[in-house]
């Protein structure tokens, strides 16, 4: 092995050395030479072949280009134990689109996607002539064909008439469509669900124009349902009848239960475990049901689901929800029981849309006040998630806004009306990214000493002020205790930027406050910095924080979550 190394050394590497152009045309010299790809044991009875072939092979790099009366010097020099080659060029005039003849022929000169295909070509008239652009839209009309249905298209004319004496050329590309196929039946090979059920997961009807990105969908909608493992979806354009192509859809089923053990971690909470469990198909109409269980120092909570899935079973379903949690902070103490239903459903523009009656009977204690409250609480949630990543987005958003109320006439022991929005923004800066986040809510009720802790508003905290602990922000009592507020408004600004690997730096402001009239806002303040890791299960994050008005001097929070 050492004297394979030594060896190799001895030997040198070739030298080809390529002047005159730009660097586009170098480049590209460079890469169509065949000699530039031997070493330096080039023996002499492949050498002339090679060397003869480099002027050719020069010649066509700067054609692709556009350039067809170059000049082109070559020579070919033996140095020591190796060798070096010398191109030089002066590509002379580019030849430049003269006239471009791009047709359709067959249903395809109809359809509005290659209308706007062939009104936005790489290649234009008077552009000087590359031949990848000119490939690319021959390929490009391909795809489009394939991926419309026009699976018998074919190229009746593709040229490029160049008249070198005059610098210009023709391109010439006519393709033939051909009629466009439609969507035929769809059979879906499985025994998992209802037939009616698993048919109702495809996103096209019978005889429509036939796109593949509606397969891709329905194979996305399989996936994403939660029921199947394995999916394969195939056509058949060979046992088309009537322009109507067959579709097959075959489906494994996934593990019929799925179980959850995990650990975390933060500063309002202190350690948190979470168990949990998940039946995926609890009979053959798509119905599912969970437990899950969280234990924490502060708050900890059990609950049971049980999902119906409904008209589309990919966008839209029902929850029938019970749960128990009971919480204990420096502000307030709570258990709090609740049923509920909620209806859910995802529209095409990508809104979910939420639709809930909740029952909540909640003792609690706020300072030295003890109370008890039942609360039937009809309301609506749109959200909506936007991110270039699941985990790690760049560049993302999150919109949500939310409405309920209760009235003492419906089985609660007080009337109120609230709402409340949240919304985070995360765009590039430089090589890192720009968090930003608001948060707000407002409740109309006449008498508030008889909200729950749950309903009121409180601020500080990991999600919140940072700099503050967990809701230590908000009116207070008479004795200075920390009662909750009507109203609640918090906004964050955070730079973060990667350092090294896995992890990054990040500074941040957050601001704001609970209170019960606008004239009594008193915004806090909390200004710090931390760091990040990307870990193998989401984001983690340690932060030291300094409230610019509070008790304590720095603060330390640890979250664990996704960004958005």
């Amino acid at each position: 092995m050492l004297l394979l190394v030594m060896a190799s050394s001895a030997w040198g590497s070739p030298r080809v050395e390529i002047s005159g152009g730009d660097s586009e045309i170098r480049d590209n010299i460079r890469a169509h030479l065949g000699l530039a790809r031997e070493g330096c044991d080039l023996p002499p009875w492949r050498e002339r072949p090679l060397v003869r072939a480099a002027r050719e092979d020069a010649r066509n790099a700067l054609r692709a280009l556009g350039y067809y009366s170059p000049e082109i010097d070559i020579d070919f020099q033996r140095i020591d134990d190796c060798w070096r080659l010398n191109v030089r060029v002066d590509p002379g005039p580019p030849v430049r689109i003269r006239s471009m003849d791009v047709a359709l022929t067959g249903a395809a000169s109809e359809d509005s996607a290659f209308q706007e295909f062939l009104g936005n070509l790489p290649l234009r008239e008077g552009q000087r002539l590359r031949h990848n652009q000119y490939e690319q839209i021959k390929s490009g009309l391909n795809r489009l064909a394939s991926s419309r249905g026009y699976f018998y298209a074919r190229f009746t004319t593709t040229q490029i008439r160049v008249q070198v004496s005059e610098q210009a050329a023709d391109v010439v590309v006519h393709m033939d469509s051909g009629p466009r196929y439609r969507f035929g039946p769809v059979s879906v090979e499985q025994d998992i669900l209802h037939d009616e059920l698993v048919q109702k997961f495809v996103p096209f009807q019978q005889g429509s124009d036939f796109e593949s990105r509606r397969l891709i969908q329905l194979q996305q909608a399989f996936i994403d349902s939660g029921y199947f493992s394995d999916v394969r979806v195939d056509t058949h354009p060979e046992d088309a009848e009537d322009l109507e192509i067959p579709i097959t859809a075959t489906l494994g089923a996934r593990n019929k239960w799925s179980y959850l053990a995990g650990v975390g971690v933060s500063t309002d909470i202190g350690p948190r475990l979470r168990l949990g469990l998940e039946n995926h198909r609890a009979n053959l109409s798509g119905h599912r049901y969970g437990a899950d269980l969280e234990l924490s120092p502060v708050r900890s909570s059990i609950g049971l689901n049980y999902q119906i899935p409904l008209g589309d079973p990919a966008r839209e379903r029902l929850d029938l929800t019970a749960g128990f949690q009971t919480e204990s902070t420096d502000t307030a103490d709570g258990d709090l029981f609740t049923l509920g239903v909620a209806h859910i459903r995802q529209r095409p523009s990508g809104w979910t849309h939420t639709r809930f009656l909740r029952y909540e009977h909640e003792d609690y204690k706020i300072s030295d006040t003890r109370g008890t409250s039942r609360l039937l609480t009809p309301g609506l949630e749109w959200s909506r998630i936007q991110a270039d990543h699941p985990i790690f987005p760049r560049q993302g958003w999150r919109l949500s806004a939310n409405v309920r109320g209760a009235s003492e006439d419906l089985l609660s022991t007080v009337t109120f009306g609230q709402a409340t929005g949240r919304a985070k923004l995360i765009t590039p800066l430089g090589q890192g990214r720009l968090l930003t986040r608001a948060d707000a809510g407002t409740t109309a009720v006449d008498e508030f000493a008889e909200l729950p802790s749950s309903v009121r508003f409180f601020a500080g905290g990991d999600n919140s002020v940072r700099g503050y602990g967990y809701q230590k922000l908000g009116p207070t009592n008479d004795d200075g205790e920390v009662i909750g507020g009507r109203h609640f408004f918090t906004a964050s600004v955070e730079a973060e930027y990667p350092i090294v690997g896995q992890w990054s730096a990040a500074v941040f402001v957050d601001g704001g406050n609970a209170f019960e009239r606008l004239d009594d806002y008193n915004a806090k303040y909390g200004v710090g910095a931390g760091v990040r890791w990307r870990s193998p299960i989401g984001p983690i994050r340690v932060d030291i924080a300094h409230p610019t008005d509070g008790d304590d001097n720095f603060r330390l929070h640890l979250t664990m979550g996704m960004d958005l």
